[in-house]
């Protein structure tokens, strides 16, 4: 028998062996992962060199190029410079990984920056920091640091947080680029303000600053423009109802009152989910001015810009137009709110839609658009009519061209060649104030003989840009009659903003101290009513209604202008553009801005509104569809005034009138109209022996009003 039991020192031998071979197996394992490790080290450092030779190559180019072009004279266009921007930040990253979230050892803004501005305002990613990112302004860089956290984005241009679509690094805007070359070839193409524009139906200066009727400034009301822009509902109502100083919800009279002891007057921007038209007729009772908004109000904001269309633009305005009318006067009185009433807009987002928007207002009868933001500058502009180009850039582009002469305004819409001699006159609205006279033509003698963009033989400045050096969607066609009111943007040493909740103040909460708020409205205010006297706009969304705090400054505000400073008038948009086009002194206000019953509310029949519950079908394009087709169903409650009948669906866009069948457009409800005028002509001709006319049908998408 064998015995299979090892005896204790072959066991110990054995064991030593085992250890041996296993430790000999881990070490051997060990020198080949380190001649792997080796291996690749030295292919990537082969290739790291390799890439920072070809960028230093790349790099020694572009300098020879730039080298070239400053030798002679030439400058690259805007496409060209975004060319080797994008270049450059190409020989960056292969010098250096850009990594998110590498810390700067320096996050202090610097203007020493080495880095050509594409364009002249903006802002534009570093190439060697996702932290940091370039602001230009006037073609000079400075370098700014994300707040600690976040990253810049390159194509949404603003400091967020890291997340899988972070668009880190520079990007290609040569399509953004050729865009605002074309908007500015097609602003140029406009004419200028000349001496056939005048009032009451044209109005036109060279800067934009031009007083109406050339009144002195001490002559004209400043008048205030407080606007709202959004659905009204509960949400805000009380809220509008104790700013414009309805104080008791019962009472009878309104505190807050014009010199001429009238009620303040508001105008509403209305959109129309959500609002309640009991609401809005209480609102058009007290004779507040109601605009347009859109029906959807819809996202993505550039949508408005990019995407839509005339059509669009007509479903949207007009077809909010059409349910006002239809949900807000009570069959049998007498209606608070008229077509005629309705000559306003609002584009949502501060997002004017170009040809397409000004065109649908030219065709629908619409008075007066409020949707461009004026560039920041000391003196404030004055609305003007679209049928010359805009007083200044609208496209976000470098001016290479020499400036070609402007003609200035004498104030009554007239150009400087029908207006006589301009040195005649002791106010020449056209251009900056008396004071900086002197000190104008000093600079400008000295600039003319170093080839200066300002003009000398009209003494004027170049052209302002931009608003935040952002391209806007300008009308590239002229729109005789039509009304541009712009916003003039509200600024203080953090922020510069067009709608009051947009701005940025200290007081951030409900229990902080108010008078950083008030002093900002009272510089702002100042600023018109100390140089050209414009329209003052104060423009809200519902978040500042929201706030105790901001409310209490707006109407601090409010009581504080009224008795401080003489000539103040709050007036809605339409009341204003009624003194632009028949300009008088400010001694004849009261008379141009009356009412009916001073200081009273007048009693509606809308007292106990009712509820409608109705369904909006939507298909995949948020478009109203019948309930057969419909992607989307949600219920929706109307508040609309006793008298006024329920639709049998949610009006929306693509079905303005609340059908559930037979959902007809804008466009569509006009053709039959038209068509239908049209047979009933021919009826009448037949009768009386003439010939009859075939229905015409429409061109390139658009129909008359």
């Amino acid at each position: 028998m064998i015995d299979l039991k090892l005896n204790r020192p072959t066991s110990q031998l054995c064991l030593l062996i085992v250890l041996f071979f296993i430790l000999s197996t881990c070490q051997l394992s060990e020198q080949q992962q380190n001649r792997r490790s080796q291996s690749s080290s030295q292919s990537a450092q082969s290739q790291t060199t390799s890439n920072n030779d070809k960028a230093l190559r790349s790099s020694s180019q572009q300098r020879n190029v730039a080298g070239i072009e400053a030798a002679s004279g030439q400058q690259p266009t805007p496409l060209q410079q975004a060319n080797r921007n994008k270049q450059q930040a190409a020989a960056n990253n292969q010098r250096k990984n850009l990594d998110p979230d590498k810390e700067e050892e320096d996050s202090s803004s610097s203007s020493d920056v080495k880095f050509e501005c594409p364009r002249p305002d903006g802002l534009f990613a570093d190439p060697a920091s996702c932290k940091r990112f370039i602001l230009c302004g006037s073609s000079h860089p400075w370098s700014q640091t994300c707040p600690p956290g976040l990253y810049f984005d390159s194509k949404l241009k603003f400091c967020t947080f890291k997340t899988a679509s972070l668009t880190c690094g520079p990007v290609s805007d040569e399509e953004e680029v050729k865009q605002d070359e074309a908007t500015q070839d097609a602003q140029d193409s406009l004419p200028t303000c000349d001496g056939k524009c005048r009032l009451p139906d044209c109005f036109c200066s060279a800067d934009g600053t031009a007083i109406p009727g050339n009144l002195q400034p001490n002559q004209v009301p400043q008048m205030i423009l407080l606007s709202f822009s959004g659905a009204v509902n509960e949400l805000v109502f009380d809220h509008y109802k104790k700013i414009l100083g309805y104080s008791n919800k019962y009472g009878s009279g309104q505190s807050r009152v014009n010199p001429n002891g009238c009620g303040i007057k508001a105008t509403f921007f209305v959109s129309h989910e959500y609002t309640s038209y009991a609401q809005i007729h209480w609102l058009a009772a007290q004779q507040h001015e109601i605009g347009l908004h859109s029906i959807s109000h819809r996202l993505p904001e550039i949508w408005w810009t990019d995407q839509a269309n005339y059509s669009d633009w007509v479903e949207e305005m007009i077809g909010m137009r059409e349910i006002l009318l239809q949900l807000t006067n009570i069959n049998g009185d007498t209606p608070v709110i008229k077509r005629e009433d309705l000559v306003g807009m609002r584009a949502p987002y501060i997002k004017p839609g170009g040809d397409n928007m000004y065109q649908m207002l030219n065709d629908f009868g619409l008075t007066y658009s409020s949707s461009i933001v004026a560039p920041k500058a000391e003196y404030p502009l004055w609305p003007f009519t679209l049928d010359s180009k805009v007083p200044f850039d609208c496209a976000n582009v470098r001016h290479n061209k020499k400036s070609q002469p402007e003609h200035s305004s004498d104030g009554n819409g007239n150009g400087g060649n029908g207006g006589g001699n301009s040195n005649e006159r002791g106010h020449e609205p056209g251009r900056r104030q008396k004071r900086m006279t002197d000190k104008m033509e000093e600079e400008l003698e000295s600039d003319h003989h170093h080839g200066s963009s300002m003009v000398v033989e009209n003494k004027r400045f170049k052209r302002q840009s931009t608003y935040a050096g952002k391209s806007l969607k300008c009308p590239t066609k002229s729109y005789p009659g039509i009304w541009e009111v712009p916003l003039n943007p509200l600024t203080n040493e953090i922020s510069t903003c067009h709608h009051l909740d947009q701005c940025i103040f200290p007081s951030q909460d409900d229990h902080s101290d108010s008078s950083d708020i008030v002093n900002f409205l009272v510089d702002n205010f100042e600023r018109h009513y100390n140089t050209t006297r414009a329209p003052f706009q104060i423009n809200l969304h519902v978040q500042w209604v929201l706030n105790t705090n901001r409310v209490k400054a707006l109407t601090k505000f409010i009581d504080h202008v009224s008795k401080a400073y003489p000539n103040v008038w709050f007036v809605s948009f339409k009341q204003m553009l009624e003194w632009v086009r028949n300009p008088a002194p400010a001694s004849t206000a009261a008379t141009l801005f009356k009412c009916e019953e001073p200081g009273k509310v007048k009693l509606t029949s809308c007292n106990r509104p009712q509820t409608c519950v109705v369904k909006l079908n939507t298909d995949n394009d948020n478009q109203a569809t019948t309930q057969d087709k419909a992607k989307k169903t949600d219920a929706r409650y109307l508040q609309i005034c006793p008298g006024v009948t329920c639709p049998k669906a949610y009006p929306w866009f693509g079905n303005l009138l609340g059908t559930d069948r037979n959902l007809k457009t804008v466009l569509e409800l006009v053709q039959e109209s038209t068509i239908q005028e049209q047979a009933a002509g021919n009826q009448s001709n037949q009768s009386s022996g003439q010939q009859p006319q075939a229905p015409q049908g429409t061109a390139s998408g658009q129909q008359p009003s």
